[in-house]
């Protein structure tokens, strides 16, 4: 798929996210979208508590096992820490991967890229989008370029749920309450209005 191509499905599948009112549904698609656009195996989406220092997956491709990290270890957690994004062409040859995730998950990581979600005051980062194994090569600038536009269509709900996972609210609650449903629905219409933005119809 040529590179306009890509650009053009995400946003249009963005723009459908943007109205879409289930969760499941909402991050089964996210997930999808951004494996597809950069020709990965699988996707995992994190969540940065910052109160609590630590990264937790908030929805991770094709596994049900729950990923927690300190913020500073693994890819993901570094990514967390620094705000800068990570390509890993070779896991097991980089001294930051952590080896005890593929042991926890069963699948094996080859290489990866690891991009930040910044908040909506750019102050800090609220997620990492994070995708495994290419399936022709390693990932290049132009896979950071996409996920980078995922990221920001994305940026007003893993905010939202960033902050619940920091407060006194369980974590697990907090994105399977009736409360997170409500924020839900408020931070797709947000998404809807930088998407409309975004490509020009607004």
């Amino acid at each position: 798929m040529a590179l306009d191509d890509k650009v053009a499905l995400i946003l249009v599948t963005l723009g459908h996210l943007a109205v879409e009112k289930d969760r499941d549904t909402y991050l089964h698609r996210l997930v999808e979208l951004c494996s597809q656009a950069v020709e990965a195996e699988r996707c995992t989406i994190y969540v940065v508590d910052h109160q609590r220092s630590e990264v937790r997956s908030w929805v991770a491709q094709r596994s049900a096992v729950e990923i927690r990290l300190p913020v500073g270890r693994g890819i993901a957690g570094q990514v967390a820490a620094t705000g800068e994004t990570i390509n890993v062409p070779d896991a097991y040859a980089d001294p930051r991967f952590d080896r005890a995730v593929d042991l926890l998950t069963g699948y094996r990581t080859l290489n990866m890229l690891a991009v930040p979600v910044w908040s909506t005051d750019g102050q800090r980062a609220v997620g990492v989008i994070q995708v495994l194994n290419r399936r022709s090569g390693v990932f290049e600038r132009r896979d950071q370029m996409l996920i980078e536009r995922i990221g920001e269509g994305v940026a007003p709900m893993l905010e939202r749920v960033a902050v619940r996972a920091g407060g006194r609210e369980p974590f697990a609650e907090s994105y399977l309450g009736h409360s997170l449903q409500r924020d839900f629905d408020e931070d797709t219409a947000q998404a809807e209005e930088l998407v409309a933005r975004a490509t020009g119809l607004r």
